[in-house]
């Protein structure tokens, strides 16, 4: 069973959107990280980011949005702004109830983009 299927089985086929939905609310919104999201369409960002979510997951989608270094290195994302992300998220994954060991998991897989989106 994938990530995507066990998480799922928590909470319903839209509960990956809803975590997304959840984390970008409190992220479009957070001191350390709210800046990136200036000048953003967000409801376009939380679709297209929904569909990379059930992507990583492994899930039945197909990510067709542009690479992740492309898109983040103009940014200048650091490690401390990633890790104020990762927080956040894992926040957003108790909030719903996922279990340690799939929370981990998820957060695993995120972690593995760090050096895409922070350029190291």
């Amino acid at each position: 069973m994938t990530l995507y299927e066990q998480v799922c089985k928590q909470g319903g086929q839209d509960q990956i959107e809803k975590i997304v939905r959840s984390f970008y609310e409190r992220a479009f919104f957070d001191g350390i990280i709210g800046h990136f999201f200036f000048g953003r369409d967000h409801e376009e960002l939380i679709i297209k980011q929904t569909s990379f979510t059930v992507a990583l997951l492994g899930g039945p989608s197909i990510y067709k949005g542009k690479p992740l270094a492309t898109i983040h290195k103009s940014l200048k994302i650091n490690n401390a702004h990633f890790g104020r992300r990762q927080v956040i998220m894992k926040e957003v994954l108790e909030n719903y109830k996922i279990p340690r060991d799939l929370a981990a998991a998820w957060l695993d897989l995120e972690e593995r983009l760090r050096p895409l989106i922070t350029g190291g």
